[in-house]
């Protein structure tokens, strides 16, 4: 019976090393935009436009929570679990962040030198047009934050989102790129030079 099992699994494993070649294809970060829409409130969904064409969706918002007396926001799945997190009494004990985002390639067809982003964002009923009217280019992290949050986020010294998204890095070090509609942009360098994938 041992003999069996260990033969299948070989066979299993040779036809998937078989399968695949190791070969891997890459592409240079400057055709690459990373935006996130971030807020201490509340995000329903946004849709992303880059140079007048819609590029992303976003309907699944991500939520991080801390109590007062914690360093740091998790997710908010983890922090069930990780702080016993199961109820928010009030804003005073329980803090969040709200974030959506997406990663745009050289399908989506980023242009290395200019890029003009504009986000609309529903909260509700309530719809928010945010135009940047400021060209940006590849290789860069976009996080757009509403201008009564910015004096929070841009507090923090080192990424305040656990588990690590380097997306957030350090917003203390951000780029500030103006402010539109009621919303700031800060931006990051994307610090790899490609990103590889499985041909």
């Amino acid at each position: 019976m041992r003999k069996t099992v260990l033969f299948c699994m070989s066979v299993i494993c040779g036809l998937f090393w078989g399968c695949y070649d190791g070969e891997t294809e890459c592409f240079d970060t400057r055709e690459y935009l990373i935006i996130n829409v971030l807020s201490a409130t509340n995000i329903d969904s946004a849709i992303i436009n880059i140079n007048g064409s819609q590029k992303c969706y976003l309907n699944e918002i991500r939520l991080y929570v801390k109590r007062e007396d914690e360093k740091f926001f998790y997710d908010d799945g983890i922090n069930k679990k990780v702080a016993d997190i199961e109820h928010c009494d009030s804003a005073e004990k329980c803090l969040s962040w709200q974030s959506a985002g997406c990663i745009l390639g050289h399908s989506d067809k980023i242009d290395v030198n200019a890029n003009y982003v504009s986000v609309l964002l529903f909260d509700g009923l309530q719809e928010k047009n945010i135009n940047i009217d400021k060209p940006l280019s590849g290789k860069k992290i976009i996080n757009i934050i509403p201008a009564s949050d910015t004096a929070e986020w841009f507090g923090y010294k080192e990424n305040p989102i656990r588990p690590f998204f380097d997306v957030f890095d350090s917003p203390a070090a951000s780029n500030r790129a103006g402010c539109y509609d009621g919303y700031c942009v800060a931006t990051l360098p994307i610090v790899k030079e490609e990103y590889c994938y499985d041909k």
